[in-house]
């Protein structure tokens, strides 16, 4: 069964994400919505990770505190993506030799680019965001959370990786840093609704919500057309993504809290099983799409899409049942016998994010 705490308007918002990035990878056309779909990952990501953070630190912390918040995000990041990724070299061959390495410890696209596995380049900025945040955290507020002292902790670091975005690109020299300000924001945010929550209300509104797709919309499809505007541009590269992350942002409170949504969308049975488990099989799907999108068939293109999303939402459900969820539960006991009962067992009691 689905875990109650989960929120339906936010497994909309994760589960049209990945569609996104899954029709853009599977088009050669509109790349754009793809990395849209990225944004508002990255967006989201901050959002959930922050309150995860400042839940943990609210009543000060120490670097157990630090190790406790990586223990559980490596738990359920790590096991899945090592796991393709050996599965990668064992059916793909190694063309890096020693070098393959640097994918073991979220270097490649610093050193040797992300050709053999391109998806983990998201990963990338992921993983070293989540070194960066609980440290920062630390040295700030290692006797606790301070909204106001937290908050201008936070905006300092954004303008700091915005400005630093810029020069990144500037001379070119990879990814680490791309987009840790867009996640910032999400955390920003979290930060709102749990220390300002009258602020966090103000932006529960239908009316920035359309503010936020109008503006998307805009932005992705005339100013983000990658036909005419160069991906690897500065505007491109550091504006667009700072300016799509906001309008993402000011959507989230209303599609968290609205009624519509979560309570009238949610009763019906087919989007809710639709968008709750896109949204459970997010990770998944994202390491194994491409791999899956390789399989084509000399038979009608309609037919070969059909097969591509059964196989993938197969594959995914398997490596979520199996795997995926089962190595999530050990952060909380870590025995063979809690794997085999968890895999026996099959609840989604505890959150898949």
């Amino acid at each position: 069964m689905v875990g109650k705490q989960r929120n339906f308007g936010l497994d909309v918002v994760r589960g049209i994400s990945i569609l996104l990035v899954l029709r853009a990878h599977r088009f050669s056309h509109q790349y754009e919505w793809g990395l849209l779909g990225v944004q508002v990952f990255f967006v989201l990501s901050g959002f959930l990770i922050g309150q995860i953070l400042i839940r943990d630190f609210s009543g000060g912390g120490d670097f157990t505190t630090v190790f406790r918040f990586w223990k559980r995000r490596w738990y359920r990041t790590l096991p899945l993506y090592y796991l393709i990724l050996l599965l990668k070299i064992l059916f793909f061959g190694n063309p890096y030799g020693w070098k393959m390495l640097v994918y073991f410890f979220f270097l490649q696209a610093n050193f040797i680019g992300i050709d053999f596995f391109p998806v983990s380049w998201s990963l990338v900025v992921e993983e070293w965001f989540y070194i960066f945040l609980p440290i920062v955290t630390l040295v700030f507020c290692s006797k606790g959370i301070n909204g106001k002292h937290f908050g201008g902790v936070l905006v300092f670091w954004t303008i700091f990786f915005l400005l630093a975005r810029f020069f990144w690109n500037y001379f070119e020299k990879g990814l680490i840093l791309y987009q840790f300000d867009c996640l910032l924001l999400g955390v920003l945010l979290a930060l709102c609704k749990v220390k300002f929550n009258k602020l966090y209300q103000f932006f529960n509104s239908p009316i920035l919500l359309i503010v936020s797709v109008a503006g998307l919309f805009i932005m992705t499809t005339i100013l983000g057309d990658i036909s005419v505007v160069p991906v690897f541009s500065p505007f491109y590269r550091v504006f667009w993504y700072f300016i799509t992350s906001l309008l993402i942002l000011i959507a989230i409170p209303y599609v968290e809290q609205s009624t519509f949504i979560n309570q009238k969308l949610a009763k019906i049975k087919s989007l809710n099983l639709f968008f709750t488990w896109t949204s459970i099989l997010t990770y998944a799907m994202y390491l194994i799409h491409t791999e899956v999108y390789m399989i084509y068939l000399p038979i009608p293109e309609f037919l070969n899409l059909v097969i591509h999303g059964i196989v993938l939402y197969g594959l995914s459900l398997l490596i979520y049942i199996f795997y995926e969820h089962p190595m999530m539960s050990l952060r909380d006991n870590l025995s063979l016998s809690h794997y085999l009962k968890t895999v026996k067992s099959f609840s989604l009691s505890k959150k898949a994010y």
